[in-house]
């Protein structure tokens, strides 16, 4: 799953079925631009909210993409990769041209 930004047209969800990964691709020159719904913990990792992910153009808006999207959630909550105080999915930054 990629949450796509770019600043001309914002986030977008990509591989919306894939559930093994989670990262965020960056087009642009700005390190650490402000992103709705996006938190930059350092230059190569952001924390993005479990809430903004569902709400992106290109999720699904189907019972089982939800439920795929919880148990990938779920699983990152075992590996430590949420925040609870932000309700964040922690992700890589994958910079692009």
């Amino acid at each position: 799953m990629i949450v796509d930004y770019s600043p001309s047209s914002g986030l977008s969800l990509l591989e919306a079925e894939d559930f093994k990964g989670f990262k965020l691709r960056m087009a642009g020159a700005e390190a650490r631009p402000a992103i709705d719904g996006v938190t930059f913990v350092d230059d190569g990792n952001v924390l993005i909210g479990v809430d903004t992910v569902p709400a992106l153009p290109g999720a699904p808006a189907t019972a089982e993409w939800r439920a795929g999207y919880q148990a990938m959630v779920d699983y990152a909550a075992k590996k430590g990769w949420i925040d609870a105080a932000t309700n964040s999915i922690r992700a890589h930054v994958e910079r692009v041209p």
